[in-house]
C-alpha cells in the first residue's frame, strides 16, 4: 500500500466516525430524549477525540511529507493532499483535551441554549456560553499564532475559508452596504405598497407538513421513494446533517403564522443537500468529495432560496399548488400579491424570515460583533445590548426580546464561529453563478415557469457540484464564473428585481 493509499484509509476512518457523529446529531436535534443531553455530551466527546487522534497521529504527517514529494501523483491527488495538509496543520495546533472540552460544552450550550430561548431566558444559557467563549478563543488564538497571525478572528476566517480576511470581507460588505442602504430607503418611500397582512394567516403545523414535502419533490430532493437520501424533520433550527454516503436530512421548524418561514427554509435546506448528495460518487472518502468552503456551500442554499424558490417564474408555475397545499386559506390572494408580500422589502430583527435586500445587513451585524467580540472589545454577558444597539442602528427596529434577538441563531451556542460571513458571501457567489448559468442556459426562467426544474439541477450539477473541493471559494468562482468574485453580479440582481416590484 502506498503513502497515498494509507493517508485515504485513514481518512476513511475519520469519514465514519464523522458519519456516525452525524446521525447522533441528528438524533439529538430530533428525537433524543430530554435526560439523554449528559450522556450525548460524553458521545460526541468520544467521538470527536477519536477523530483529533486519528487526524494528529504524527504517522500521517510522515506519510504527508511522502506524498508531497511524491511526482506521481495526479492533480487530484495532489489536492487530496494539500486538503489533509491544511487538516493536519490545523489540528495538530490543538490539544485533545481543548477538542474534548470544545465538543462537550458546546453540545451542552446548544441543548441550554434550546431551553432558553423557548423560555426568553439568556440569562439561562449565560454562564454556559461564558464557559464555551473561552475555550473557543483559546482555540482561535492558537491557530493563529501556528499562522503568524495577530488576529485570532483572522485566522479562524482563514480556517473556514481559505482566501477570506477581515480585510477583504470588510471591502465586499462596505461595497454592498453602499448600494443597500439608499435603495431600501428608496424602496420604502415609494407610493407601491405591499400588502403583507395575509403571509401571518395561520397555517396548521400539519398542512405545513405536506407543504414543504411537496416542494422538496419539486426540487428533487428525494426522501420519499424506496431509494430516497433523505428525510424531512423539524427542530428548534432549520439545518441539514449529513449522516453518511447518499444520506443527507433536511430539518425545518413550522411556524403556523409565519408559513414561508418554513417553506423557505425546505428550499434553503435542500439547497445544501442536494450540493451534498450531487458530487462525485468516486470521490467519497475523499477531501475533494465535498466543498471545501463553507462560503460556496451557503451560494448553493441561498441560490435554491432566492434564485428559485423566491422568484417571479417559480411562483408563477407553483402558486396553484402552494395554494392547495395550504388548504385554500390564500385563495382570495392573486398570485401577483402573493408574490410581492413574499419579495417585499421589510426591515425586521429574524435573519432566517429577512428579505433578500435586507438580508446581508443581518450578516453584517454578525460579522462585527464576532470581530469586536474576539477583539476583546465585547464581553458575553454585553451580547444582547449589543446586538439590539446595531438591530437599531443598521435596520431601524428595536428587538422585543433576545429569543428573537442574540438567541435567535444557533451558531454561538454550538461551534459555528467565524461562519456567519459566508451566508453573505453565499448571496454574492448565487447571484454570481446565475449570470453565469443565465449564460448557458438562456431559457432557464421560462424552463422553470413551465414547471421543470430538472434543466437547472442538472447544470448545477455538472458545472458546480461535481467539482466538489477542487479549489478553494475564491478560485472556485473564477474558475466556474470566469471573473473574481464581486458584488456587482448581487447588486444588479437585486437592482433589477426590486427596482421593478417598487416602480422605481
Amino acid at each position: 500500500m502506498t503513502s497515498y493509499d494509507q493517508l485515504l484509509e485513514n481518512y476513511k476512518e475519520i469519514q465514519m466516525l464523522g458519519s456516525i457523529s452525524g446521525v447522533l446529531y441528528w438524533d439529538m436535534n430530533t428525537y433524543m430524549p430530554p435526560a439523554a443531553v449528559g450522556h450525548r455530551a460524553k458521545q460526541f466527546q468520544y467521538i470527536s477525540q477519536k477523530i483529533h487522534s486519528l487526524n494528529t497521529n504524527p504517522e500521517v504527517g510522515k506519510l504527508l511529507d511522502l506524498c508531497e514529494k511524491d511526482e506521481s501523483l495526479d492533480s487530484l491527488q495532489k489536492r487530496n493532499v494539500e486538503l489533509l495538509r491544511r487538516s493536519y496543520d490545523v489540528n495538530t495546533v490543538f490539544p485533545p483535551e481543548l477538542v474534548g472540552k470544545l465538543a462537550a460544552q458546546s453540545n451542552k450550550t446548544l441543548e441550554i441554549w434550546k431551553k432558553a430561548k423557548a423560555k426568553t431566558d439568556f440569562q439561562m444559557v449565560l454562564p454556559d456560553l461564558e464557559k464555551l467563549f473561552p475555550l473557543q478563543l483559546e482555540a482561535a488564538e492558537l491557530l493563529a499564532k501556528s499562522k503568524n497571525m495577530n488576529d485570532p478572528f483572522n485566522a479562524l476566517i482563514d480556517v473556514r475559508d481559505k482566501g477570506f480576511s477581515v480585510s477583504l470581507l470588510t471591502k465586499f460588505f462596505n461595497e454592498a452596504k453602499s448600494f443597500l442602504v439608499p435603495f431600501i430607503k428608496k424602496c420604502r418611500e415609494s407610493d407601491t405598497k405591499p400588502d403583507r397582512s395575509f403571509l401571518s394567516r395561520t397555517v396548521p403545523r400539519s398542512t405545513q407538513i405536506g407543504m414543504v414535502e411537496n416542494l422538496a419533490k419539486f426540487l428533487e430532493y428525494d426522501f420519499h421513494s424506496e431509494n430516497a437520501i433523505g428525510n424531512i424533520d423539524e427542530v428548534e433550527h432549520p439545518l441539514s446533517i449529513g449522516c453518511g454516503f447518499k444520506d443527507v436530512r433536511v430539518t425545518v421548524k413550522y411556524h403556523e403564522e409565519s408559513v414561508l418561514a418554513a417553506f423557505l427554509a425546505g428550499a434553503h435546506e435542500c439547497g445544501h443537500a442536494i450540493d451534498s448528495l450531487q458530487g462525485e460518487d468516486e470521490w467519497y472518502n475523499q477531501p475533494i468529495y465535498g466543498m471545501s468552503s463553507p462560503s460556496f456551500g451557503e451560494s448553493q442554499s441561498r441560490f435554491f432560496e432566492n434564485i428559485i424558490a423566491s422568484s417571479k417564474e417559480f411562483w408563477s408555475y407553483y402558486y396553484p399548488k402552494f395554494q392547495e397545499d395550504t388548504n385554500s386559506i390564500f385563495n382570495d390572494v392573486s398570485m401577483e400579491d402573493f408574490f410581492f408580500a413574499l419579495s417585499a422589502i421589510n426591515p425586521g430583527f429574524i435573519r432566517i424570515q429577512a428579505d433578500e435586500v435586507t438580508y446581508i445587513l443581518h450578516i453584517i451585524i454578525r460579522f462585527e460583533i464576532e470581530r469586536d467580540w474576539f477583539a476583546g472589545k465585547i464581553e458575553v454577558k454585553d451580547l444582547p445590548q449589543v446586538w439590539n444597539e446595531k438591530y437599531k442602528q443598521y435596520l431601524g427596529v428595536e428587538v422585543p426580546n433576545d429569543t428573537l434577538g442574540v438567541m435567535q441563531d444557533l451558531h454561538w451556542f454550538s461551534q459555528y464561529y467565524g461562519y456567519f460571513f459566508g451566508y453573505g458571501i453565499g448571496d454574492l457567489i448565487s447571484s454570481q453563478i446565475t449570470a453565469k448559468m443565465s449564460k448557458d442556459l438562456p431559457d432557464w426562467r421560462t424552463t422553470l415557469q413551465n414547471g421543470k426544474f430538472t434543466p437547472i439541477r442538472e447544470w448545477l450539477e455538472v458545472n458546480v457540484h461535481k467539482r466538489g473541493g477542487t479549489l478553494d471559494c475564491l478560485d472556485m468562482v473564477k474558475s466556474i464564473t470566469g471573473e473574481d468574485l464581486t458584488p456587482k453580479f448581487h447588486i444588479k440582481y437585486l437592482k433589477e428585481k426590486f427596482s421593478s416590484l417598487y416602480n422605481l
